[in-house]
């Protein structure tokens, strides 16, 4: 897809790095007196030594996004059973657990894309579950979505698993960096994931133990066109807990959206700010992107080009034209898009569906009338 596509038939955002900061100790999660929240790869290293592929970021949440509580209601309200037995879930006043083996996953009713998750959970000896992200509504989460591995890692069953199959790591893809520091059997742990666009934090009692990129990160020997890959998961989707064999608890599931959703249907989250004046609708935009299907699929990246592009805003989708305004020279962004404010009934040939909804992430370079520049 050439770039003039974008222009209501069609448009490729890749993210600038930031530097690492570095540590001795095992990262806290710090005392915020702000709103702000920063994602960054900290001190921590993967199982051959080398550092991962984790931008630092910073997210200033809407005013309006608090943590929402997510056990409610009466029984089970807000949650489905997927691909599992229905009485092997049950509610207990603040308390969810799986009490029997073949409860396959329990999911929320909601989808999320770009939220922090905070949970409690409480593994039986000998104990294996997981967490699911941006799962969709029907498959395996572990396989459609993407799941955080919650074990018992110091049971002696497990002392040969992969490095990728202990607590904190995407399960059978990318190992944590840093083994958890668990309670002792059957006390509570906590678990806190942040999930902004490709980025991925998993912190376990306090302590962070895994950060990603999940558009830099792969499984060894996996195309970065394979499904299986993290880079190619769905953007947005549900979230899930997983059963097993025997009993799990999970008990104060509690999540914030940090997406501002806009009157017309569109979501977007700002990753980094930028500097100076803001674009107006009237404005010529330079910018890097790329292009993601609900599925997973990713589409035109600019960066494959080697440089980035330049478009009139008025000629652009409406999810553009409004998406993009309010930005700053050096801002990223990410942008939810429905079908009506893309390429509605009629799609995009082969690359996209009718109907799509879309996801772009959005690094705003320059725009006209501004000396600011992004290298």
């Amino acid at each position: 897809m050439t770039l003039h596509r974008l222009y209501r038939t069609g448009l490729a955002v890749s993210l600038c790095t930031s530097g690492w900061l570095f540590a001795e100790e095992p990262i806290r999660s710090p005392e915020k007196s702000s709103r702000e929240i920063r994602l960054t790869a900290a001190t921590l290293e993967n199982t051959d030594g080398s550092r991962p592929a984790v931008d630092g970021i910073t997210v200033t949440p809407p005013e309006s996004a608090e943590f929402v509580p997510l056990i409610v209601g009466d029984a089970l309200d807000g949650w489905v059973i997927q691909e599992g037995r229905n009485g092997s879930w049950r509610r207990e006043a603040d308390l969810l657990s799986c009490v029997s083996a073949g409860g396959g996953w329990l999911r929320t009713d909601k989808e999320y894309s770009d939220f922090i998750l905070k949970l409690e959970y409480r593994l039986q000896p000998g104990g294996n579950s997981g967490i699911g992200l941006r799962c969709p509504s029907t498959g395996n989460p572990t396989f459609t979505g993407i799941e955080v591995q919650l074990l018992d890692d110091q049971a002696e069953k497990y002392a040969d698993l992969r490095p990728d199959q202990y607590t904190g790591s995407i399960y059978y893809q990318i190992p944590s960096q840093r083994r958890a520091q668990l309670k002792p059997q059957g006390e509570w742990n906590t678990c806190e994931v942040r999930c902004v666009g490709d980025y991925l934090q998993v912190w376990i009692n306090g302590d962070l133990i895994n950060a990603i990129n999940l558009a830099k990160t792969r499984p060894k020997g996996e195309a970065p066109t394979s499904t299986f890959s993290p880079a190619n998961r769905p953007p947005s989707g549900h979230i899930a807990l997983q059963s097993h064999s025997t009993r799990v608890d999970f008990r104060n599931i509690r999540i914030q959206d940090l997406t501002v959703h806009t009157p017309s249907g569109l979501k977007y989250v700002d990753l980094l700010t930028g500097e100076g004046e803001t674009v107006t609708e009237q404005a010529k935009v330079t910018v890097h992107y790329f292009g993601q299907l609900m599925d997973g699929k990713r589409f035109g990246d600019s960066r494959d080009l080697g440089r980035p592009v330049t478009v009139a805003l008025q000629d652009v989708i409406p999810g553009w034209q409004e998406g993009i305004q309010g930005m700053r020279a050096g801002g990223r962004r990410r942008l939810i898009v429905p079908p009506d404010l893309a390429y509605g009934e009629q799609g995009v040939g082969t690359m996209i569906p009718p109907n799509a909804t879309l996801v772009f992430e959005v690094e705003l370079c320059a725009f006209e009338g501004s000396a600011a520049e992004v290298n």
